[in-house]
């Protein structure tokens, strides 16, 4: 067996009128975690984001972006890094690949810092009987 996953597993991505534009994006991401170019991952959940964070980190360079009715994608890179956006109604995930753990985690928290928005107020008065 080989030293590099890579070549014991070749990946081979197949597209078909069945697949959206942010699947595409979901699978270009994977692509140099795949090949083993940035073997290391980080990755996020904010349940609400709050309004107005971009959930990318300074310098990013966006790649792509797909859109439909109640999702959105985000594929970005830096230098030795590449980060995934996927946004719904309020929340989102951000995962990043890159060349080191320490890298892939200081970029996720760059992207991540200040974005999560207060959880909604809940009622202090609980109903009894």
């Amino acid at each position: 067996m080989s030293a590099n996953p890579y070549d014991a597993l070749p990946i081979r991505l197949n597209v078909d009128d069945s697949d959206s534009p942010s699947d595409v994006v979901d699978a270009l991401f994977l692509g140099r975690f795949a090949t083993g170019e940035q073997p290391y991952s980080h990755a996020a959940n904010i349940d609400r984001v709050r309004s107005g964070a971009s959930l990318l980190p300074d310098g990013a360079r966006v790649l792509r972006i797909a859109r439909d009715d109640d999702r959105s994608a985000t594929l970005a890179e830096g230098d030795g890094w590449t980060l995934l956006v996927s946004r719904w109604s309020r929340g989102a995930d951000v995962t990043v690949t890159a060349t080191s753990a320490e890298l892939a985690e200081k970029v996720l928290g760059e992207a991540t810092d200040g974005a999560a928005d207060e959880p909604e107020p809940q009622p202090e008065n609980v109903t009894m009987g």
